[in-house]
């Protein structure tokens, strides 16, 4: 998903409560946000790495930690999560800004993150099963 793409659905999803500020700084910021909200409760698979040196947020499995996404740059840039979290971060921000539905934004970014985790936790499950299979 691109930015410009987030930055729609978000809007979308504000229709008739408030909408999504004209700052572009402010946006960013927001994205930032939903960024670390992300990052501490998923396992987002795009963001798990050996490398230290990265923009560490928190540990993962084994040896692995978890980067933080980097923030596009421009609207044609693709977020720096798996595809399935576009939803959820659009979700976040629009429970960061509305005023008449922040709990249902909310109930849907972490309904979302329950079902990814579910997603990510089954094939991390199913992967020693599918190195014993072709051996």
């Amino acid at each position: 998903m691109t930015y410009a793409r987030l930055k729609k659905m978000a809007s979308g999803l504000l229709v008739g409560d408030n909408k999504l500020p004209k700052d572009p700084e402010e946006v960013l910021a927001l994205l930032e946000m939903a960024y670390i909200y992300i990052t501490d409760k998923c396992q987002v698979l795009n963001l798990q790495t050996l490398d230290k040196s990265a923009d560490v947020q928190r540990l993962g499995r084994g040896n692995y930690v978890v980067r933080m996404p980097d923030l596009p740059v421009k609207d044609t840039d693709e977020l720096d999560i798996d595809t399935e979290l576009g939803p959820v971060v659009a979700s976040l921000i629009s429970s960061y800004i509305s005023v008449k539905k922040t709990a249902v934004h909310q109930t849907r970014a972490d309904e979302g993150i329950r079902n990814y985790n579910a997603k990510v936790d089954e094939l991390i499950e199913s992967l020693p099963k599918l190195q014993g299979e072709e051996s």
